[in-house]
This record gives structure tokens, sequence and C-alpha cells, in this order.
């Protein structure tokens, strides 16, 4: 039996003092009052109330237990209350975590416009490469790139991003341009520490998925750094656009293979499996599917568009 509905049950009686009116008020049978005030007494293993065939009163244990239960059950309407009404309105601290140059990238101008709309909402943003422990660490919802590990998360896709093979002029003019991407092995290679490949770069060839193994090189764990040794000469990479995207259009870099492009990065915004979504994360969710699905890649290297294979097959040829 329900301890908080027992105290209700027995403040009524309390007040109305008698069984017969507190039923009937309650809705329910009088027996069924009486095993909820017997189940509060055994409970407490205290006599709330002297019964007697023409009055009934509280004892001492059951005015302090009428007092206290008053006192819980109007904090619990309060909860209530306050949790009904934000499942109505978003409200209340949303923390979110995203990668580093995305979100400096995106998040900005976006947030600053989830919060015009929702101003009840305190938003914490925390900017990583790294990935976080979403429960572990407090996070609401996170926004990652790439596919995903297999995890208890709820994962929604919100777009997909461009991805360019870069190199300097310098570079270029030293060691020559590739043709194809099986001469990458005789180029000096900058990889993206977390790419899910490592040295085995995918490249589309118009019909199927080719893995090409670049040489061990430099390796970083910031697309920033990597995009940087490019523009100064140190080898090729391949970035997402939104980091490479400014060199490009400066000419401080160069697109390479045109004809082999990598896949593109799928976009997620993932967040704890929950069966009731408080209405702060259901409102953000959709804000940004909408935010993002507005992008377009010639402007932000964000791209809908149908086109070739989202990512390789696992059975791709090696070039």
């Amino acid at each position: 039996m329900d301890t908080l509905t027992a105290m209700q049950v027995f403040v009524e009686v309390a007040q109305r003092q008698s069984f017969t009116a507190a039923a009937e008020h309650l809705g329910m049978s009088r027996s069924a009052v009486s095993k909820h005030v017997a189940f509060l007494e055994q409970h407490f293993s205290s006599r709330l109330l002297q019964r007697t065939t023409r009055r009934l009163s509280l004892t001492e244990a059951g005015r302090d237990m009428r007092a206290q239960a008053e006192i819980i059950l109007d904090q619990f309407k309060q909860l209530e209350g306050a949790f009904q009404h934000a499942g109505q309105s978003p409200q209340g601290r949303l923390r979110i975590n995203a990668p580093y140059v995305f979100g400096t990238v995106y998040l900005g101008s976006l947030l600053a416009g989830y919060q015009q709309r929702y101003p009840d909402v305190e938003l914490d943003v925390v900017l990583a490469d790294r990935r976080v422990g979403l429960v572990e660490e407090g996070f609401d919802l996170a926004l990652r790139i790439g596919e995903l590990e297999d995890s208890t998360l709820v994962a929604k896709r919100l777009g997909l991003l461009g991805m360019t093979v870069v190199a300097s002029p310098a570079y270029l003019a030293r060691h020559g341009e590739p043709a194809h991407p099986r001469e990458l092995a005789q180029h000096q290679c900058l990889t993206y520490s977390y790419a899910r490949h490592g040295l085995e770069w995918p490249f589309w060839d118009g019909s199927r998925w080719l893995r090409v193994r670049t040489r061990q090189g430099l390796r970083a764990n910031s697309g920033d750094v990597l995009r940087d040794i490019a523009i100064a000469g140190g080898g090729i990479t391949v970035q997402p656009d939104f980091i490479v995207g400014d060199a490009l259009a400066n000419g401080a870099l160069t697109a390479l293979l045109p004809d082999y492009p990598p896949p593109r990065l799928p976009l997620y915004a993932v967040y704890p499996e929950r069966t009731l979504m408080p209405a702060k994360l259901r409102s953000m969710l959709d804000y940004l599917e909408g935010a993002f699905d507005a992008l377009r890649d010639n402007q932000t290297g964000l791209i809908r568009r149908p086109g070739k294979p989202d990512a390789p097959a696992g059975g791709a040829s090696r070039a």
C-alpha cells in the first residue's frame, strides 16, 4: 500500500473526524479508508486515532502525524504542480556538449536564437572533442560527428557534414598533386586521431568505396591543428568543410581528388534514453533539427541533399 496515499486518507479522516465522511469525499469505501489508516498505524508503529462508538479523536501521535502529513502533502502538491508546468513550458537548466571547433562555428548564433524563443531555459554549453559520458557527467544532450558506437543513448540525425582532401600550394609544388587516392601512399598524410578508419582513408569512385592505406605520419586530435599544419606545407589531410572552408576560399589550401570524394560525416544529437522527455530537451531537439535543416552546404559545409552513399560499407575495396 502506498504511504503517501495513506497519509492523504488519514488527513481527510482527521479533518472530518469521520471514516464515513472521509470515504464519501474521497470516493472510496469505508473499509478501504479504514485499511489505509490501519496501514499507516502499522507502518509507524503508533496508534493515531482513538475510536469509540460515539466519537473519533486523534491521539498525541495522531496530532503530530496530521501536522507533518499536511506539510508533506502540501510540498508534494507544489512539486507536482511545478513538474506539470515544466512539462508544458520549456524551463530549467539544459546542459549541452559539442565538439570544440564545430561548436565555435555553429552554436553561437543558433543557441542565441533558441534563448530568444525559450527564455526560461538556462543553457550550460561545454565544448570538448572527447566523448563525454552523458549520464556520468550530467549532460542532457550532446552533438556528435561521425558514426556512433553502439550504446544505450538515443540518436537523432541532424545532417551531413561535407569533407574535403586538402594540401597547401607549397606542398603540392614540392611533392606533386595526387591524381588517384592510391598515390597518397607516397605522400605525407596528416591523420585525425579519432578518425574511425585510422590510416585507411575511404573514397567514392562513382560506383564503389575504395579504402586507401596512407603512410604513417603526423597524427593530432584537433582538426584545427591538422589544418594549420597543412597550410604550413606539412602534408595532405582530409577535414570537414567547416574547418577548412576559409582556407580553401582564400587559397591557403587546395582541394584534391575531386573525382574521389571522401564520405560525408553524419551529425547527431544524442541523449539518454528517457520514457518521459522533458519539455526543455524536446524543444532543443526540434529547434536544432529545424535550424540545421535550413543551412546549406555551399555556405556551411552542411549537406542534406541526396548523393553518393554517406559512408563506406564494411566490404569496401582496397585500392
